[in-house]
C-alpha cells in the first residue's frame, strides 16, 4: 500500500484531489483486508469485507468534479449493497443449517450433514455475494465503469491490494480446521 501512495501523491496532486482522507481511506481499507484475513467467525468477516468496501466505495468517489466517478461510485455502492443483502442472507443460512458463526463449526456441520439443501443454498449465497464484492467473472458488471473511473490509480489502490484478501477468502473456504 505504501507503494500506491507514493504513486499516486502526484496524481492526485495533478488533478487538485490530494487530500488527506485519501490516505486515511486507503489505509482503513487496509484494516479492513487484515480484519477478513484472520477472521475465523462469518461475523468478523462481514466486517472486514464491509470496512474494505466502504472505503473503495469513497476512493472511487473523491473526484468530486468528474460526473464518470460519480456515476461509477453510485454504481459501485448500489452494487455492493446488493451483494451484502446476498451474503448476509446466505450467512443467516448457514448459520441456520449450522446453528453457529464459526467457520471451523460450519464446515464440521457440512461433514456431517452434507445433503442439507438449507447449507447448500446458504453457500451458494455467500458465494454469489463475495463474487459480487469481489468482481468475479459473472458478477462484474461494474467493474469497468469503477476502474475507468480511476484512471492510473485504479491498477494500484483498488485491485492489487484486494487481491490477498481474496485468497484468503479462498483457501479458507477449501481448507479444514
Amino acid at each position: 500500500m505504501f507503494l500506491a501512495f507514493a504513486y499516486s501523491r502526484q496524481y492526485l496532486h495533478e488533478r487538485d484531489i490530494l487530500k488527506g482522507e485519501f490516505y486515511v481511506l486507503g489505509l482503513l481499507g487496509v484494516l479492513g483486508m487484515m480484519v477478513m484475513i484472520s477472521a475465523h467467525n462469518l461475523i468478523s468477516l462481514y466486517v472486514g469485507l464491509e470496512l474494505m468496501s466502504l472505503c473503495m466505495y469513497a476512493l472511487v468517489a473523491m473526484n468530486r468534479e468528474s460526473l464518470r466517478s460519480s456515476e461509477a461510485a453510485m454504481k459501485y455502492f448500489v452494487l455492493g449493497a446488493l451483494a451484502s443483502g446476498v451474503l448476509l442472507y446466505g450467512m443467516s443460512m448457514l448459520y441456520g443449517a449450522s446453528g453457529s458463526l464459526d467457520i471451523a463449526e460450519i464446515a464440521a456441520a457440512a461433514d456431517a450433514n452434507p445433503d442439507s439443501v438449507l447449507f447448500v443454498f446458504g453457500l451458494v449465497f455467500v458465494l454469489v455475494g463475495v463474487a459480487f464484492k469481489f468482481g468475479a467473472v459473472p458478477f462484474h458488471m461494474w467493474v469497468p465503469d469503477v476502474y475507468q473511473a480511476r484512471r492510473r490509480l485504479s491498477a494500484s489502490t483498488l485491485q492489487r491490494p484486494r487481491r490477498l484478501p481474496r485468497l484468503a477468502c479462498l483457501s479458507a473456504s477449501f481448507t479444514k480446521a
